[in-house]
């Protein structure tokens, strides 16, 4: 009997110690989904009870729901929803490869987004038995993606108070701004920025504008998702982000660019990224045959949003025309459609609407990846030391491309430069055989496995310190009570700066009249002895 109390006794203290988390993840963007899922699944290893609430924006990312937890809640479009659906996605998307972005046309392409997310957030709002479902579960911790108000309201509506913001991105301008972290956009560039860290006057007023622009854009699509609320009197969305506990961040501080944070703010960059999982599983034998072809492979894929098929035919033509260049390399391009008269049957291209990409870059084979730049692979790349040359889309990709560029193991180009042949064939030589990129990249990924705390490690700690202790309204920082005047001083300077122009001031006219009186003292006394 000893023997099994014994044996029994971690597991019981393993469920003793369980905790009910919800997870609020609406299926919009592959990547934002996968991000989350990597959290549930985190969460639901360490033996947490994981409810995983999908609220469909996109009807299409059904089959790409992949979490361990059983406990999934996909809330489907209803009619309402469909016959609303914004009709403007699909080209937006399209128009994404020749879009110019700046803070302007940035708001456009933003305002498409928040009409979607309003119209999934009233949808899950209309099914009042996954609410009530829901509500007798009794959640002790609650997480959300930030791109969304809907997810934090929902909490309250539940009556959960021990609330994660999670961002699959870097940290957005405009939470920042909510839970009162410093925001410094003359040398930390904002989420959709396209500069470094080193800017020049223009690039930091163009910077700041970027900065500035996606806080007013997310302020209009809160506004629009909290009147869905009215009725239940949860009104005050400013409020809901400094409530919260923990803001979750997709970024990792060996990687990306240095700002300063406020404590509630947790890097988790890599938690999508299990190296020793990827580097373990093994490829299905037609991928190994296509690796073993060739002495080397360079993996070419842009992301699931702006998808290669809708890149411009003259781009796509360009690029073909490279890869005939390098007849000892296949490449293996990651292509949406089955219409490839285009491609002129060149025999080193391998064209697949999917691929296992992770798998494939945690191949010693694979030389190389061509990417888009979003966070998800930006990671992966680091983690997994690959050299890269990246050519970012729209949104966070450029922030991104930019970041990694900085650790000397990528190359980053502009995707207008995929027009270019000299300079496309001249990166892709480079980034398949100089070896500085190789070193780099390796560099980085050995630093990145030597880091003293893992994400995983990090994510179950700190959920499982807000179960228990949560929420810490003393970590709110007084600071978002403050005008910028007051947080930068302006007020204390510009005292200090009156004090002393008039001190100057009173010695200026005080050395006039010493000047003049002195003056008058010579001409008397020379007058008197003449």
């Amino acid at each position: 009997m000893r023997v099994i109390i014994l044996f029994l006794f971690p597991f019981l203290l393993n469920s003793t110690f369980a905790y009910n988390i919800l997870i609020y993840s609406p299926a919009f963007a592959t990547s934002h989904m996968n991000f989350m899922a990597h959290l549930a699944d985190t969460l639901t290893e360490a033996g947490h009870n994981v409810t995983f609430l999908v609220p469909m924006s996109d009807e299409k990312l059904r089959d790409r729901i992949k979490v361990q937890t059983k406990n999934i809640i996909i809330v489907d479009q209803d009619e309402i929803q469909k016959s609303n659906k914004c009709s403007g996605m699909n080209k937006m998307m399209q128009s994404l490869w020749t879009h110019i972005d700046s803070p302007e046309t940035n708001r456009a392409r933003f305002k498409l987004f928040g009409n979607q997310t309003v119209e999934t957030c009233a949808n899950l709002l209309r099914n009042s038995e996954i609410f009530e479902r829901l509500r007798k579960v009794g959640f002790d911790a609650a997480i959300t993606e930030s791109l969304s108000i809907c997810g934090l309201a929902y909490f309250k509506k539940l009556g959960i108070d021990r609330t994660i913001i999670a961002t699959s991105c870097t940290m957005f301008d405009n939470i920042m701004q909510l839970i009162g972290e410093p925001d410094h956009p003359s040398y930390v560039p904002a989420l959709q920025s396209l500069y470094t860290e080193k800017m020049n006057l223009y690039q930091r007023y163009q910077n700041s504008k970027y900065s500035i622009s996606l806080q007013k854009t997310m302020r209009e699509i809160f506004d629009l998702e909290i009147q869905l609320f009215s009725k239940w009197d949860i009104s005050n969305w400013h409020d809901f982000y400094s409530e919260t506990s923990l803001v979750f961040v997709n970024s990792n501080p060996y990687i990306d660019f240095p700002r300063p944070i406020i404590q509630k703010t947790i890097a988790i960059g890599g938690i999508s990224v299990n190296v020793d999982k990827i580097k373990s599983q093994k490829l299905s034998e037609e991928w190994n045959n296509i690796l073993d072809k060739r002495s080397q492979n360079m993996l070419i894929s842009f992301g699931s949003i702006a998808k290669s098929m809708d890149m411009p035919i003259e781009w796509r033509t360009n690029i073909l025309k490279v890869i005939e260049t390098f007849p000892n390399v296949t490449f293996i391009w990651k292509y949406e459609s089955d219409e490839l008269k285009w491609a002129n049957d060149i025999e080193n291209v391998v064209f697949s609407k999917w691929t296992p990409q992770t798998t494939l870059l945690g191949d010693k084979r694979v030389t190389a990846f061509l990417t888009h730049g979003g966070l998800g692979s930006t990671n992966e790349l680091a983690y997994l030391g690959k050299p890269a040359i990246m050519i970012p889309i729209f949104g966070d990709q450029m922030r991104n491309a930019n970041m990694l560029e900085r650790h000397n193991g990528a190359i980053k180009l502009s995707k207008f430069d995929l027009a270019n042949f000299e300079l496309v064939e001249k990166s892709i030589n480079n980034i398949l055989n100089d070896e500085k990129y190789f070193k780099n990249a390796e560099k980085l990924a050995h630093l990145l496995s030597k880091q003293p705390m893992k994400p995983k490690e990090t994510v179950i700690k700190y959920v499982e310190f807000v179960s228990e202790f949560g929420p810490f309204p003393t970590m709110d920082p007084y600071s978002r009570n403050m005008s910028k005047i007051q947080i930068y001083m302006l007020d204390i300077y510009f005292i200090m700066f009156l004090s002393y122009s008039i001190l100057l001031f009173a010695f200026l006219v005080f050395g006039r009249f010493l000047y003049n009186y002195l003056n008058f003292r010579i001409l008397f006394y020379r007058n008197k002895i003449d």
